[in-house]
């Protein structure tokens, strides 16, 4: 948002005007009034104009989502410069009131809900961004309580407490209500375990390289770490630098899962990794030889698999073989598995790690595909599709966890729809099967 006001400085100096002129106007009102103190209202008149003139006239993103972001690293704020910016912004707010009003118990109540009402219309009004941050109330309030403090120290406490402070009391609190009501019908809340990509701390980049070390061995210098925040309870993600401008990505907290993309051409580079002894592959069956010479020496876990399975990646394997290698157990694959994508060069070019358990507990019984297929179909019905033209296909038994990847393991069915009138496109999409997952214990359905 300040990024904006600084760059576009033509708005800026048009809001400077305009808040320039609405405080002449207070000061001249408050004087023609004989308001005591009417010099500071000009000053008030221009802060709140321009609170309200960055944080409203400056937004983008999609109209109508309707989102607010919840964040509960409370401190977090404290160190961006948005939040900073935030807490600056609203000082001189909390301060100007009191020495304008002397009244501090509407000016606090104005700083307490402010900060609210511009959030809730960035979300809702057609105007606004369609997401709010509790982030910015947050700051926000904090800087209008600053300055709040600051009014008292400047006026020595020589205000008047009680003047005006029922009717504000109960403006406050019918506001609340209204506010509290219009955001629980209205907007749909996203929790998150911070707001912003924030670098790693000391331990957390010691798990991101010794992650690259047991990759790639010494071959690639690890650059900057960051971390990614949670959103809604699922889990973030380490963002790892990798020296060729390479990229890595392992979730977090835990460091269960490693992605690591090297090189994503139909033409081998030097940027893949090379495999120790290895040659040039030509078919499958090549390719698979040199993905186990590699597995071996980095991940020698995954000989035990009892399934694996090595295909092309693109026309004519344009992008060479990938090799998979899974545990199952009742036809139920396990979390744990490893995927090397080797190149036409014999060479490392995509991978992907699963360190989760070899083993988790099954239902005693697991609902059929057939049966899950057939429930599927009914849930459609329901739902006012037409089953009869729709192709069902329970494709893959697998280990999932609940929201958020913290609760109990559990079997699922995934399973493909997919609507046979669909014609596609010259290029042959837009006929994409949608996926849904259904527990193959209980038979409850969820979107994928």
């Amino acid at each position: 948002m300040f990024a904006a006001a600084f760059h576009d400085i033509w708005l800026l100096v048009g809001l400077t005007l305009v808040a320039v002129v609405v405080g002449v106007i207070a000061w001249a009102v408050a004087r023609r009034r004989r308001t005591a103190h009417a010099l500071w209202w000009l000053p008030l008149g221009f802060c709140l104009t321009g609170i309200l003139g960055v944080t409203l006239a400056l937004r983008s993103g999609e109209h109508g989502r309707a989102e607010c972001v919840i964040n509960h690293e409370i401190t977090e704020p404290l160190y961006t410069t948005q939040g900073l910016w935030n807490l600056a912004m609203f000082v001189p707010l909390g301060l100007f009131g009191v020495l304008a009003l002397r009244r501090p118990i509407p000016v606090l109540a104005g700083v307490l809900t402010l900060p609210c009402l511009i959030e809730l219309t960035q979300a809702l009004a057609p105007f606004g961004g369609g997401i709010c941050h509790s982030a910015d109330v947050e700051m926000n309030v904090g800087g209008g309580v600053l300055g709040v403090v600051g009014g008292l120290a400047l006026t020595r406490g020589h205000v008047a407490w009680r003047s005006w402070a029922r009717r504000t009391l109960l403006a406050a609190g019918a506001l609340g209500v209204a506010g509290a009501a219009v955001f629980q019908a209205a907007i749909t809340p996203y929790s998150v375990d911070g707001s912003s990509v924030q670098d790693a701390h000391d331990d957390e980049r010691e798990v991101a390289e010794r992650a690259i070390r047991q990759a790639f061995g010494d071959r690639y210098q690890v650059g900057a770490v960051q971390v990614s925040p949670g959103i809604d309870g699922y889990d973030g993600s380490l963002s790892i630098q990798i020296a060729g401008g390479h990229t890595g990505q392992l979730t977090w907290p835990g460091g269960r899962q490693l992605s690591v993309s090297l090189e994503d051409s139909s033409r081998p580079t030097q940027a893949s990794f090379p495999v120790q002894g290895s040659v040039t592959p030509h078919d499958a069956r090549s390719a698979y030889r040199v993905a186990r010479t590699y597995m071996k020496a980095h991940y020698p876990w995954a000989e035990a698999a009892p399934w694996r399975e090595t295909v092309p990646v693109g026309a004519e394997a344009e992008f060479g073989w990938l090799t998979s290698w899974r545990f199952k157990e009742r036809g139920v694959v396990m979390p744990r598995s490893l995927d090397v994508q080797i190149n036409r060069a014999g060479r490392v070019s995509q991978l992907l790690v699963d360190f989760g358990p070899k083993h988790v507990k099954l239902p005693a019984e697991l609902i059929p595909a057939k049966r899950v297929e057939e429930i599927v179909r009914t849930e459609e019905g329901k739902n006012g599709g037409e089953p009869g033209v729709l192709r069902i296909q329970a494709d893959v038994l697998k280990t999932d966890r609940l929201k958020g990847g913290h609760g109990p393991w559990r079997v699922m069915w995934s399973v493909s729809v997919a609507d046979t009138r669909c014609t596609p496109d010259r290029d042959g999409a837009g006929c994409e099967p949608s996926q849904v997952m259904v527990d193959a214990g209980t038979g409850e359905i969820y979107a994928e």
